[in-house]
């Protein structure tokens, strides 16, 4: 849980709930939540490792299982720097899970920038639920 004041971020807590399984199929794309970078860098923050290690978890209990990391941003910038953004941020997820012994030869990641947002870009909201990273199951 983030909470936000006027001028950003202030704390993180994490929150643990018990949630029912859902099946996930080859193709669909699961969104991380909790991950966060710095404006404009690559590097992950150290409150992105419980969402990652329970994604290293869940492919350890899945050896058969890999996966696309793909990065994404919202519209602001022009199209190169997103795409080299996003693809930087998808890396360094990417390198997370391998730095946990996870094959990678399992993981693949790609920057896909602004071109797939999940909402509109219009309002400060919408283009912060754009800069998302999510894996996609290429094979099960």
């Amino acid at each position: 849980l983030v909470n936000k004041g006027a001028t950003g971020i202030h704390d993180y807590t994490e929150m643990e709930r018990n949630l029912d399984m859902v099946f996930i199929k080859k193709g669909e794309a699961i969104r991380l939540n909790n991950i966060f970078f710095d404006y404009d860098k690559s590097e992950l923050r150290p409150e992105s490792y419980p969402e990652l290690d329970r994604l290293v978890k869940f492919l350890k209990e899945n050896v058969k299982i890999t996966i696309e990391v793909a990065g994404h941003t919202d519209n602001v910038g022009t199209d190169a720097y997103n795409n080299k953004l996003s693809k930087d941020r998808a890396s360094a997820v990417a390198n997370y899970l391998i730095s946990k012994n996870i094959d990678k030869n399992r993981i693949s990641y790609k920057g896909y920038g602004k071109t797939k947002p999940v909402t509109s870009n219009e309002t400060d909201e919408g283009r912060q639920q754009n800069r998302i990273v999510e894996f996609i199951i290429i094979s099960e």
